[in-house]
């Protein structure tokens, strides 16, 4: 998991696990464990959020940690946070209500890790539990999250994961700007990845 590329121009995505699937759920690294909401994290919790580059200030990560709140018993079983050994909160993904398809479902979302925890495969391993948490509730599929091109790193780490590009009409996209926005997602994921 990378912060998002501000270089790179952005355009809206959405990706897919289309049916239940009985995926590995991968283990944190040594030095990594999954630890339990407390509110004395809520300062390092917006921190996270915002350096990652998933909201345009601190101010703006508080004030959506603060709704997130208003619902703190659905947050807590829904979010897991990784601390270090340190008891530090080094990564934080969730499940939590979208409307991308006209009603309220679930998807992954707020996916962050700490710049000096990643490439340590914490943000797999949060999403592949997410997703076999997922595979427990009666939900319909499919189980989807939204991303952006300017998240390649992240759009290749779902892939690995069994997420799929969606090609369809969805919530302010046409299904033609959306097979148009992951043409340009392809383009710039062989740009990036390329050895």
């Amino acid at each position: 998991m990378t912060v998002l590329d501000k270089s790179v121009e952005y355009r809206p995505l959405l990706m897919i696990i289309p049916r239940k699937r009985q995926g590995q759920v991968k283990a944190l690294a040594q030095g990594y464990t999954y630890c339990p909401w407390d509110d004395s994290m809520k300062a390092a919790w917006a921190e996270l959020q915002f350096k990652a580059g998933l909201y345009d200030s601190l101010e703006e990560a508080n004030q959506s940690l603060d709704e997130f709140l208003q619902e703190k018993e659905q947050f807590i079983s829904q979010f897991l946070f990784v601390c270090n050994d340190q008891g530090e909160l080094v990564g934080s993904a969730g499940l939590w209500q979208g409307n991308h398809f006209g009603q309220n479902r679930l998807r992954v979302h707020y996916v962050a890790v700490s710049e000096s925890a990643q490439h340590q495969g914490i943000a797999s391993a949060m999403v592949s539990k997410l997703i076999a948490m997922y595979d427990q509730i009666p939900s319909k599929y499919p189980l989807y999250l939204a991303t952006q091109t300017n998240s390649y790193g992240a759009i290749a780490m779902y892939s690995h994961l069994g997420f799929t590009p969606y090609l369809g009409a969805w919530r302010d996209c046409s299904e033609a700007q959306s097979k148009d926005n992951w043409e340009l997602a392809t383009e710039i994921l062989r740009e990036k990845t390329k050895a």
